[in-house]
């Protein structure tokens, strides 16, 4: 019995046990186009008992999110679904009216969507939000629902339920905006709680409470799961079974364990190969060839041939093989060599050319010195003032200020990468604007090349934008949809007299084959793209006008692992051949280990601990260092690491506490000398430095299993999980 289900059978013991909550059969949900109609999910089946948490996982395009919106009935025109039974609880969702199935959705099937910002009424406030749901599907009066309100946010963790009740959605930081989101799935009690990518855009540290909530309250109330999401270490972390979609089929379904010790199905072995593990150590991540096909042009024969490693001649003749049983397994595979492939062992990664060597003799090529950048807290000419009562006698108008870099310090050296990690809000992307002088800094000083970029006028500054340039998150945002991507790089090459004419024509098509695309690539538009392509536009048009520095925010972090593995193998052999600096910025560890040579932890706008990435994974020492990697959600089941859990969130950086900005959340704050000495970032040897009071003495020894990366267990305050 699994993890889950054990707590499932005494909440539901009046249940018929044997029967599944959910049960879908032969799925098939097709969307019209002017050619013929396009299945985006094919004749999928599977089951769901209640307390028991079940991963859908695949790559962009895969059918997962189109799956769950058909089992709650939101498939609007020009999809349908045209075939199969979505039994719940006994009850054919499928043939339910619109009308029928909004008494289900919402009361009895909850939806947790991935986008808090999108999904929330950014002018109601939350705790309405969560009313509005329980009176819509349950016989209770007003003052009844807002108890039930306050008590579905506590539940979920949110801090002073009743007191933010009031509160409008931009007043909560992205995790507890996305338990507002649980919080409404859960005010009615429902039977399935639906996560679609519940975490994708979350720190680890955020991430990994809200799996925790999400487990934790699954236990106490026996709901079935199904959790959405292409992060297998979230899977590996929460689920009991797990089913593998690719191109709108179900390629493989196993149980948990077995699902990693030995996954019978190519697809599944490439996509936990792809995931970069802070244990591990890679030359060159392993990644998966091509890219999710066009639903409108399937291949003939196995969907994944032309990907796969394995395929023969039958692969890509016989057909898109059924799912079936894997003989010696309790897995079943769509793939009609599973019976003879023995795929528990990944590729082992190429360790021959580890240890990038970086030149640090010589003068860095960015040097961030005291960088501040504070904004105002409010608008007009008396938004942001407050009473200060400090100085005793009358109080002073006092105008506040948010200081979301509060003097960092670091370098980068002509072919190194440095990392910036740390929760959402410390002030990561603010210092890679303001190096870029994107944002004017409010003190301190961005050297770029000895040059001190805060001292020059913005004539200056745009005549060094050549040798400094920006990847963003998003590319499909960040790349003009109106121009084709040959006039969107050539444009940056004419800009900056890089070349023109035939010569940048030519210089176009070289740049779109050296970052994985074609040539002929170039007169298409950027929604022509998958997102992985997108993000090789965005790599060529920072290329486009030869850099020398490259500011890199969280490039990756909406990505499908294999095509993550793509991008930052592709950026690691750029530099190599160019030796271009990357500043990366990430809340991904896993990425950071791989691709960086040193590392800054940021908290709050303040540099916690800054060194080489061996010494910040194999022995981090600042107390905030050790709880962000004790979180990192590893793809291996049956690993368990003593967690660090952090109580309470960042604070505001309006108010920062006195002291340590970190004491208010540190398992082992020492005395009041944390309260009143903002510590200094300081050598403790061979360039690692660390802001904090405690000695190395006073830290803890390692924890679990050893590896690098596994965290340092708190003596003090400190919790596990396991």
């Amino acid at each position: 019995m699994s993890r889950t289900q054990s707590t499932a059978t005494d909440v539901a013991s009046t249940a018929d046990t044997d029967t599944p909550l959910l049960d879908v059969r032969d799925l098939r949900t097709q969307f019209s186009t002017d050619a013929d109609p396009v299945v985006a999910v094919n004749d999928v089946s599977f089951t769901l008992s209640r307390g028991e948490t079940m991963g859908i996982v695949g790559e962009s395009g895969a059918g997962k999110s189109v799956t769950a919106r058909s089992v709650m009935g939101l498939i609007d025109h020009p999809g349908e679904i045209v075939g199969g039974e979505i039994l719940f609880d006994g009850e054919d969702l499928a043939a339910k009216s619109e009308k029928e199935m909004q008494t289900v959705r919402g009361n009895r099937i909850a939806l947790v969507p991935q986008d808090p910002m999108r999904s929330l009424n950014p002018v109601l406030t939350v705790g309405s939000q969560i009313v509005e749901t329980v009176e819509r599907h349950q016989n209770v009066s007003e003052t009844e629902a807002k108890e039930i309100a306050i008590d579905a946010m506590a539940e979920t963790g949110i801090p002073d339920a009743a007191d933010r009740f009031s509160d409008y959605p931009h007043e909560f930081s992205g995790g507890m905006r996305q338990r507002v989101l649980i919080a409404i799935g859960l005010a009615c009690e429902p039977d399935l709680i639906i996560a679609d990518e519940p975490t994708t855009a979350l720190d680890v540290t955020t991430q990994a409470k809200i799996l925790d909530l999400l487990n934790e309250l699954q236990e106490e109330r026996g709901m079935g799961i199904l959790m959405i999401t292409h992060n297998l270490g979230v899977v590996a972390q929460t689920c009991d079974t797990v089913g593998v979609m690719y191109a709108g089929n179900l390629v493989e379904k196993a149980e948990l364990e077995a699902l990693f010790e030995r996954p019978t199905h190519p697809y599944t072995r490439g996509l936990i190969d792809s995931i970069p593990e802070t244990d591990r150590e890679y030359d060159e991540l392993p990644t998966l060839d091509g890219a999710m096909p066009d639903l409108t042009e399937l291949p003939t024969g196995c969907n994944f041939a032309p990907r796969c490693p394995y395929a023969e001649e039958a692969c890509r003749t016989a057909g898109d093989p059924e799912l079936r049983g894997v003989e010696g397994t309790p897995s079943a595979a769509a793939c009609i060599r599973a019976d003879e492939l023995d795929l528990s062992e990944g590729r082992v990664p190429d360790a021959a050319g580890l240890g990038k060597s970086v030149d640090r003799s010589g003068d860095p090529l960015l040097r961030v010195e005291g960088l501040k950048k504070h904004f105002s807290a409010g608008d007009g000419v008396l938004g942001g003032l407050t009473l200060d009562r400090s100085g005793g006698g009358f109080p002073k108008l006092k105008r506040q200020s948010v200081k979301a870099v509060d003097g960092v310090d670091f370098d980068i050296y002509p072919g190194e990468t440095v990392g910036l990690v740390g929760e959402s809000g410390c002030g990561k992307s603010t210092v890679a604007r303001t190096v870029l002088q994107l944002l004017e800094p409010t003190d301190g000083g961005v050297y770029f090349d000895d040059q001190p970029l805060h001292e020059l006028g913005s004539s200056e500054i745009r005549s060094l934008r050549a040798e400094m340039q920006m990847i963003f998150q998003d590319p499909g945002s960040s790349l003009n949809p109106r121009k084709t991507v040959g006039g969107i790089i050539g444009r940056a090459m004419e800009k900056h007299g890089v070349a023109s004419g035939e010569e940048k024509h030519e210089r176009v098509g070289e740049l779109l084959e050296r970052v994985g695309l074609s040539a002929g690539a170039a007169g298409k538009y950027p929604h022509e793209f998958s997102g992985g392509q997108q993000q090789r536009v965005a790599i060529a048009h920072a290329l486009a006008v030869e850099p020398r520095l490259i500011v890199c925010d969280e490039p990756v972090s909406a990505l499908d692992v294999s095509v993550q593995a793509q991008i930052l193998n592709l950026l690691n052999e750029i530099q190599a051949e160019e030796g271009i600096a990357y500043l990366f910025i990430s809340h991904n560890i896993g990425v950071v280990k791989h691709i960086c040579d040193r590392l800054a932890v940021m908290y709050l706008g303040e540099v916690a601990e800054f060194g080489t990435v061996e010494d910040v994974f194999d022995a981090p020492y600042h107390p905030y260092t050790q709880a962000l990697l004790s979180a990192v959600p590893h793809a291996d089941p049956t690993r368990r690491t003593n967690r660090v859990l952090l109580e309470g969130t960042v604070p505001s950086p309006i108010d920062p506490p006195s002291g340590c900005s970190f004491r208010t959340r540190c398992p082992k704050k020492i005395g009041d000398v944390c309260e009143r000495e903002d510590p200094e970032l300081a050598d403790a040897g061979d360039g690692h430095h660390i802001a904090c009071h405690l000695s190395r003495e006073e830290m803890s020894e390692p924890v679990g299993e050893g590896h690098a990366g596994d965290a340092r267990s708190v003596e003090s305050g400190a919790r596990s999980d396991d």
